[in-house]
This record gives structure tokens, C-alpha cells and sequence, in this order.
């Protein structure tokens, strides 16, 4: 008899995120996070944090994005 081996199925190549993006991600979970507890203790100057910490994460976020993006580009280029 012949011994069949199962076929082992492929991993799907996953792609890799960069570190100040999911620093990014992070900083949106956070200061939501924040808002939300400010929300709930009426604490208007602990929502106020969590906003801004929202909204750097998000401007981290994209910068970030956009920045890695063109050095993607510029490297397929070459």
C-alpha cells in the first residue's frame, strides 16, 4: 500500500504592522477608553484627556500610514 500524506494547508503570509501603528491603535483604544470613564464619573477635564489622547493617537495613526506607505512605493520602484 501506498502511504498518503496529508497535505498540509499553506499559512496565509500575514502582514506585519509596524510598530507606531499599532502604537497608534493603541493610543484610539486608550483614550476611549479615558472618554468613556470621564463620561461616566462626570469628570468633563478626564474626557477632555481622553480626546486629546484620541486624537493623537489617530493623527499618529495616519501620519504613520501615509509615511511607510511611500516607502513602500519609492522601494518598488527601484
Amino acid at each position: 500500500m501506498v502511504d498518503k500524506k496529508t497535505p498540509v494547508p499553506k499559512k496565509k503570509s500575514r502582514k506585519k504592522m509596524a510598530g507606531p501603528l499599532r502604537t497608534g491603535i493603541a493610543l484610539i483604544i486608550l483614550g476611549a477608553f479615558i472618554v468613556g470613564m470621564g463620561a461616566l464619573f462626570n469628570r468633563e477635564s478626564m474626557s477632555l484627556y481622553g480626546f486629546i489622547v484620541v486624537v493623537f493617537g489617530f493623527f499618529l495613526y495616519f501620519v504613520s500610514f501615509y509615511y511607510l506607505d511611500r516607502i513602500q512605493k519609492k522601494k518598488l520602484k527601484k
